[in-house]
């Protein structure tokens, strides 16, 4: 692909996929991302990438036997994420560190460890919320945040997510960490959604507008929402004022933005 798409088109196919991804930067001036994928969800791989591809000028989309050296490939790529000196989000081959919350996130599971700065930002603001009452995770992936909300004494902790992958990962990482969560299926715009406390979603920006349509009547107390550019915080911003919600704070990164809004 295009050098000047390939930092857009990487960021939104590892939040898509929760992959790895190792890039190539080749002579001509185009980048190669090789992505990693199981037998079990290559068919899901190669729709969203096709979709991302089809959004790019010229991409190329191939498949290829596996690299030999993918697997020190990922081992390098997903590294411990320490947030605030407080949570430690690491695959199983890093050690804890004393003094921190653990989350252990196993990335043959797919869907990340992590590592996005959306992510990050949703659990600085995560840490800024007392703890307590019902906590809904909406759009879970690998359960990172419905872990971390468990652990830190959110009680109880939903999540739920479109993707049945994402439902299998999530409970198999509740597990691991050994919280208790109920994770469901569903699509959040058609589904009626439990009333919580606190809303996660680290979500696309437009997927973040029309939820705040969705929620009807069960709007939270606060709402972590992240997965937006930042070029798309304010319009994402309105919608939620709609429903009487307001930002309190937020995390922006060099291109990506989480925000904590909460109801007036």
């Amino acid at each position: 692909m295009p050098a000047s798409e390939a930092d857009v088109v990487i960021a939104r196919a590892c939040i898509q996929l929760g992959v790895g991804c190792r890039e190539e930067h080749r002579a001509d001036g185009r980048v190669a991302a090789h992505f990693w994928a199981t037998s079990t969800d290559l068919s899901r791989v190669r729709a969203a990438l096709a979709d991302l591809a089809a959004n790019v000028g010229d991409a190329i989309l191939e498949e290829a036997d596996e690299d030999p050296g993918w697997v020190t490939a990922m081992r390098t790529f997903h590294q411990p994420v320490d947030v605030m000196g407080r949570i430690r989000v690491r695959p199983p081959w890093h050690p804890a560190l004393p003094g921190m919350l653990d989350i252990v996130i196993d990335p043959a599971m797919a869907f990340g460890t992590g590592q996005h700065d959306t992510t990050r930002g949703c659990l600085e603001l995560l840490l800024g919320c007392a703890p307590g009452g019902a906590l809904l995770d909406i759009g879970c992936g690998s359960g990172v945040l419905a872990i971390a909300a468990s652990k830190l004494g959110f009680s109880p902790v939903w999540a739920c997510d479109i993707d049945p992958l994402a439902i299998d990962a999530t409970e198999e990482n509740a597990e691991i960490n050994g919280v208790e969560i109920e994770v469901t299926q569903r699509d959040v715009l058609v589904t009626p959604l439990p009333r919580a406390d606190v809303i996660l979603a680290n979500l696309t920006a437009t997927v973040l507008t029309s939820l705040a349509v969705a929620l009807g009547e069960s709007v939270p107390s606060v709402a972590i929402l992240s997965g937006m550019r930042l070029d798309e915080l304010r319009p994402v911003c309105e919608a939620w004022a709609e429903i009487g919600m307001i930002p309190a704070d937020r995390r922006l990164g060099a291109e990506w933005c989480s925000v904590k809004l909460v109801r007036q």
